[in-house]
């Protein structure tokens, strides 16, 4: 594994615009990471994306709003000049490729911004920078630095993956607040006209169900933590976010279908940096028990699976998880 400087970013990148690329993100995708993959992919003369299993819920909602609902297959391409890995620094994160991306001779190109990457490979290149609060973030830079066009959907896509992982900017900084204006006034948008366009707004009867099932859901304060957790009829990311909202400090809520079960799970900024929490490997971790997978960030992850009677399970072992945590870190 080498790691390399924007200045090498750059010149790798460059070796391969003529090439043909597969881009790709951790499991379960979510706005920062597809909007990263998105954007990057007009960089390069042919070029693929590829989720390892599925993207957010709020993702596939915004892709279909811009019509790109069909550009995102779960196909690995083996016969790649290069891989480029986007919000994610290791494999064992990229669900059903991670065995494929330990295995593959092609050169594989990660870029993130969440904490360094350890992988022991040769034909690994890394630009890991805790400085971007975003990978869509880096991404923008790079392609302005490179001369790249970005169009008005592509600056939309962009935006969207900045704002989302700024937990309603609580993670951000001055290049934020520089890249989102820019990107603005190339999407002839603002700040309130974005959101309006593609943060979805439940329907009365939605809402109403998601106040009812927040009332109805389990509150334990425990070490001093505020746990809120229970089952929702509508998708279980927009009652954990809401959850959040409300005062929790943790939150995991499960939604069922036909096809199984699934989990959102959602922590107060900050708290993950405080005690060293990650939901993402919690939930990677907890996905067996309902034999599917999971990841995502620190503060937010889902996982699903196939075994539905199992989903008790996932919450108190999840409690347990976090509580661990923190007990640890109390105790030094």
């Amino acid at each position: 594994m080498e790691n390399i400087d924007f200045e090498g970013l750059k010149r790798l990148v460059k070796q391969f615009v003529g090439g043909k690329v597969m881009l790709s993100f951790h499991s379960i995708g979510d706005t920062d990471a597809v909007a990263s993959a998105m954007a990057l992919s007009g960089l390069f003369a042919s070029s693929s994306i590829a989720t390892p299993d599925k993207i957010s819920y709020n993702m596939g909602r915004i892709l279909q709003k811009l019509d790109y609902k069909n550009k995102i297959p779960a196909a690995f391409s083996n016969d790649s000049d290069l891989i480029v890995l986007l919000d994610v620094n290791n494999f064992e994160d990229c669900g059903s490729f991670s065995q494929k991306l330990s295995e593959t001779k092609i050169p594989i190109l990660i870029i993130d911004h969440h904490s360094p990457s350890k992988i022991k490979k040769d034909n690994v290149y890394v630009f890991n920078d805790e400085s971007y609060t975003s990978t869509t973030s880096i991404v923008y830079k790079l392609l302005k630095s490179l001369g790249a066009q970005v169009d008005q959907n592509i600056a939309k896509l962009l935006s969207l993956g900045i704002i989302s992982d700024s937990a309603e900017f609580k993670n951000s900084s001055a290049l934020t607040f520089v890249q989102l204006g820019e990107l603005f006034n190339i999407a002839k948008t603002d700040y309130d006209t974005l959101l309006n366009e593609f943060f979805y707004t439940p329907s009365a009867e939605t809402r109403a169900s998601i106040i009812s099932e927040l009332f109805n859901s389990n509150v334990a304060i425990k070490n001093d933590t505020i746990f809120l957790y229970g089952s929702t009829s509508v998708h279980p990311g927009s009652t954990a976010d809401i959850a959040i909202k409300m005062g929790a400090d943790v939150a995991i809520f499960r939604g069922e279908n036909d096809k199984g079960v699934s989990f959102s799970t959602r922590l107060r900024s900050g708290l993950d940096k405080k005690y060293g929490i990650d939901l993402g490997k919690i939930m990677k971790k907890l996905s067996r028990i309902i034999k599917g997978s999971g990841g995502g960030h620190p503060c937010a992850a889902g996982a699903y699976g196939s075994a539905k009677e199992s989903g008790d399970a996932v919450v108190e072992y999840f409690i347990l998880e976090v509580l661990k945590h923190i007990k640890q870190k109390r105790q030094k």
